[in-house]
C-alpha cells in the first residue's frame, strides 16, 4: 500500500465530443442514474499524466458553482489518506480495479463500515450534507493500474482529511 499526494494537472486536451458532456454532469449531480449514463458515454482516448507509485488527478471543469469534474489514473498499489468529500460525490471506475474502504465518523474516531472493490463501468455514488466536506468518508486503493471518473459539487480538495 503505497498511500501518497496526488499530482494536479490542468488543461488538459480532450476531444469535442467529451469537452461537450462535462457540463452535463455537473448539471446532473443529484440525480445518480444521469450521472452513471453520462459516465457509460464517456470514452477518453487521452493518456492521462502518470504519477509512479502513486495517482494523478487531471482536472476536466470547475464551473462557477464550485463543481469539479477529473480523471484520476492510479498506479497498482496507490492508496489515498483517508477523506472526506463535499456534498455529492460520483465515482466511475473507467479501467482497472479500485477498492474503497468506507468509514464512520463517531465520537470514538473513525470506524470502518465496508470495503467495496468496483471495476470498469461500476461506480459508487454519495449524496451528504450541503456545506460539509466529511460526507462520504474512505480510503481508495488501485488494485491494477486504474482510470476513474470524478464528479463533485465542489472542489475534492476541500473535503476533510483524517490521519
Amino acid at each position: 500500500m503505497n498511500t501518497c499526494k496526488a499530482e494536479t494537472h490542468t488543461a488538459i486536451d480532450l476531444p469535442e465530443d467529451l469537452l461537450a458532456l462535462l457540463p452535463e454532469f455537473t448539471a446532473s449531480l443529484t440525480d445518480e442514474a444521469r450521472l452513471l449514463s453520462l459516465a457509460a458515454r464517456f470514452r477518453p482516448e487521452h493518456n492521462f499524466p502518470y504519477a509512479p507509485h502513486c495517482y494523478s488527478r487531471s482536472i476536466l471543469l470547475r464551473d462557477d458553482s464550485g463543481a469539479e469534474i477529473m480523471v484520476a489514473r492510479w498506479d497498482q498499489g496507490a492508496t489515498t489518506p483517508i477523506h472526506g468529500h463535499p456534498q455529492f460525490a460520483f465515482v466511475y471506475v473507467l479501467n482497472g480495479q479500485l477498492q474503497m474502504e468506507q468509514y464512520q465518523e463517531t465520537d470514538q474516531g473513525l470506524v470502518l463500515t465496508d470495503t467495496l472493490v468496483k471495476s470498469k463501468g461500476q461506480h459508487v455514488y454519495a449524496a451528504g450534507i450541503a456545506g460539509h466536506y466529511d460526507n462520504a468518508i474512505h480510503r481508495v486503493t488501485a488494485l491494477s493500474p486504474s482510470l476513474s471518473l470524478h464528479v463533485y459539487s465542489d472542489d475534492a480538495l476541500k473535503g476533510k482529511a483524517f490521519s
